[in-house]
């Protein structure tokens, strides 16, 4: 994926636009173009594009890395709670053709980070536990500048080795000074976040649906979608039992969750305790527990689901098991991948269209989501246009087609017009479709998410 090098989609051209734009210390403080992203990953990046150029690939490049130096850390990890070599295969079969991790593994996104954080943090408390306390929590102090994700990690394991020298009654010094160099660090943190609360407010409007209602009445639904979005490679069933591979996998998670907590309380806690932080903010609208949001507790899902299967693989059956279901596996995962790679990849093409169409005197029409899009490639292949506006996104539907009908007949329209949409706003497409009909001239041009519209003589 990462060689394939799909186009950038909004989200991805505008953090770059952010990152070759702004200062190092903007980096720090609000982003444009509504985006929020880890500091220290953007200040990295930047390092990168100063020395190696602004390609796509070279943006993506920190998740790329994180994502084939998190495997081993995950076999590793698994150890601690798989104590069958077969069922540690299974997990790390798992975790290798997993499509999420897979597409984000190529995406100048944090995501990739988020599930590096989750494997590495409880990872380093298994291996030294209160070895080191203070290089330890200098670790940890540092992970939440290159992932928010990483937060709730943290605090949720912050509170089950509270409640372990609480019960045990020593290394209570030792904790405190792990502790001391993240309180520290925190001040500084919380500095960063009231600089960018604003867009916090905003993305939490654009994650509404991924919090757990009072009641709890969806609480069942973002469980099960977020069983099959981690196991969405066998996302291959029946239309007529569309939960049944959720369900079951559910089950099966649920009971790996039972055979480690009856195994190792301890380990059990420090596992499942980033799952319960996210459970727990999600019902204070705080964090949502819903899709790539929740990427990060892949590696939980899949230790879970191999428990099970532990004694079961270690005799012959379960070996002819395993070798069957990976090669059962490779279809739905080499599926995956095909689309995949057909998923936004093709907006590079609507923007080399619009260089290639676009006459002097001709004017274009962006908006807010297709403008970074516009920008990142007008630098990349040269193209340099007047008359380029970019329209705010409207509620009133009616109010845009007025406004389309004021626009000066004379002239020639290109409306470029991404498939992102921000909350409570329309979907202009329709609106320019009605106006370009009356238009002597009136053609569309659709080769992934975004569109492009020729309105005109």
């Amino acid at each position: 994926m990462y060689i394939f090098n799909r186009s950038f989609w909004f989200d991805e051209a505008a953090l770059a636009l952010n990152v070759t734009d702004g200062s190092f210390f903007d980096l720090f403080c609000k982003l444009k173009y509504y985006q929020s992203a880890p500091a220290m990953f953007l200040f990295e990046t930047k390092i990168l594009t100063a020395f190696f150029g602004t390609s796509e690939r070279i943006f993506r490049l920190i998740p790329f890395l994180c994502s084939l130096f998190v495997l081993p850390l995950f076999y590793i990890f698994s150890k601690y709670f798989l104590y069958s070599r077969a069922a540690r295969l299974l997990a790390l079969f798992l975790f290798a053709i997993n499509t999420n991790l897979i597409y984000y593994s190529g995406e100048f996104k944090p995501y990739a980070l988020d599930v590096f954080a989750l494997v590495s943090l409880p990872l380093l408390i298994l291996m030294f536990k209160f070895k080191r306390p203070i290089l330890l929590g200098l670790i940890f102090a540092l992970f939440p500048w290159y992932s928010y994700a990483s937060g709730l990690v943290e605090f949720a394991l912050a509170i089950v080795l509270f409640f372990y020298v609480l019960k045990n009654k020593k290394q209570i010094k030792n904790f405190l000074l792990f502790l001391l160099p993240q309180v520290i660090n925190l001040l500084f943190f919380a500095l960063h976040l009231g600089a960018i609360e604003s867009t916090r407010v905003f993305m939490a409007k654009i994650w509404s649906w991924g919090y757990i209602q009072s009641d709890f009445s969806n609480f069942i639904t973002l469980f099960l979608e977020n069983i099959f979005y981690t196991f969405h490679p066998y996302k291959i069933v029946p239309k007529a039992l569309p939960m049944l591979l959720p369900v079951v996998f559910g089950v099966l998670c649920t009971a790996g969750a039972v055979l480690i907590f009856k195994k190792n309380k301890f380990k059990f806690w420090l596992l499942l305790s980033p799952y319960f932080v996210v459970l727990f903010f999600a019902c204070f609208g705080i964090y949502p527990f819903y899709d790539r949001m929740t990427l990060f507790l892949t590696p939980v899902y899949l230790i879970l689901f191999s428990k099970p299967f532990e004694k079961f693989l270690k005799k012959p059956a379960g070996i002819v098991f395993l070798v069957l279901f990976s090669a059962v596996s490779v279809y739905p995962a080499a599926l995956s991948q095909i689309n995949m790679k057909n998923l936004p990849s093709k907006d590079l093409a609507i923007f080399l269209k619009l260089k290639e169409k676009y006459k002097k005197g001709d004017v274009i029409l962006l908006d807010e989501t297709s403008t970074p899009q516009y920008i990142y490639y007008s630098r990349r292949y040269n193209f340099s246009a007047q008359n380029v506006l970019t329209e705010k996104m409207t509620k009133d539907s009616y109010g845009y087609l007025i406004y389309l009908n004021s626009l000066d007949k004379n002239k020639n329209y290109w409306f470029v017009r991404s498939g992102i949409r921000f909350p409570n706003t329309i979907d202009t497409r329709d609106a320019i479709e009605f106006f370009g009909r009356d238009r002597e001239k009136f053609i569309r041009y659709n080769e992934g998410k975004t569109d492009l519209y020729y309105v005109g003589k």
